[in-house]
């Protein structure tokens, strides 16, 4: 009996280990796998160095991936490839609207610094009007 309360820890440990690390790592993966399995001629690709890509072609033989980046022709192994995107054949207005609002929001971000700038730009200019540089020069 004394070592019932010894054998329940080590199964709430394992437990433990399970749901927190072996479980999540086979979901990623399969997932990881599912990717693999799914890619085709024509989706965008990015690299885990997060070079940015289309599929021209995939090697199963090789087990390689030739991305063509906007002219430039590049093989990688296929284990390279962090994810992909499936191309719409009729033209991705989904991508197109993501990176319409993605510009949108940068260019409101940099009107709301022009109206507010930061505390930092103030203390600056605060600074720049006390300090008389003509006064430095004549000493």
């Amino acid at each position: 009996m004394p070592y019932l309360g010894t054998i329940l820890y080590m199964v709430i440990i394992f437990a433990l280990l399970y749901f927190l690390i072996i479980r999540p790592q086979k979901k990623r993966q399969k997932a990881q796998q599912d990717m693999m399995a799914g890619m085709q001629v024509g989706d965008h690709a990015v690299t885990i160095g997060g070079l940015h890509g289309e599929i021209a072609e995939i090697n199963e033989t090789a087990n390689t991936i030739t991305l063509d980046c906007e002219g430039i022709v590049l093989v990688f192994d296929r284990r390279a490839i962090a994810r992909t995107e499936k191309t719409d054949p009729h033209g991705s207005k989904a991508a197109n609207d993501v990176m319409s609002d993605a510009a949108e929001k940068q260019s409101k971000n940099a009107e709301a610094n022009q109206q507010h700038p930061s505390e930092d730009d103030q203390n600056v200019e605060m600074y720049d009007d006390s300090v008389d540089s003509s006064d430095d020069l004549d000493k």
